[in-house]
C-alpha cells in the first residue's frame, strides 16, 4: 500500500481549528494531503467514487444551509476539506 501522509490526530486539529475560530494568528495553513485515492495498490478501491460522492453530499447541504449568495460571477465563498489519516489509529502507524 502507498504510503499516505501528513497523519494527523483529532487533537491536533481541533486545536488548530480553535485557534482560527478565536482569531488567533495561525503559522502554518493546514498541509495538503498525499492520497492513494487513484493508486493501482489503494485499499478502498472506491475510495475516490466515495470522496466525490461525499463532496457532492456536502456542497448540496451548504447550498440548502447557506445564506451566502452567488451572482454572475459565481459563489462568494468555496468549501475546502481534507481527510488525513488518523494518526492514533493503530492503521496509521
Amino acid at each position: 500500500m502507498p504510503e499516505i501522509y501528513p497523519k494527523m490526530s483529532r487533537k491536533k486539529l481541533r486545536e488548530g481549528a480553535r485557534k482560527t475560530s478565536e482569531g488567533k494568528k495561525v503559522r502554518s495553513t493546514l498541509p495538503g494531503v498525499k492520497t492513494d485515492a487513484r493508486h493501482v495498490n489503494a485499499i478502498d478501491k472506491c475510495g475516490l467514487d466515495a470522496n466525490r460522492e461525499l463532496a457532492g453530499i456536502i456542497a448540496k447541504a451548504m447550498r440548502a444551509k447557506t445564506k451566502k449568495t452567488t451572482d454572475k460571477s459565481g459563489a462568494h465563498f468555496v468549501l475546502g476539506w481534507r481527510f488525513y489519516p488518523n494518526n492514533e489509529h493503530p492503521v496509521g502507524k
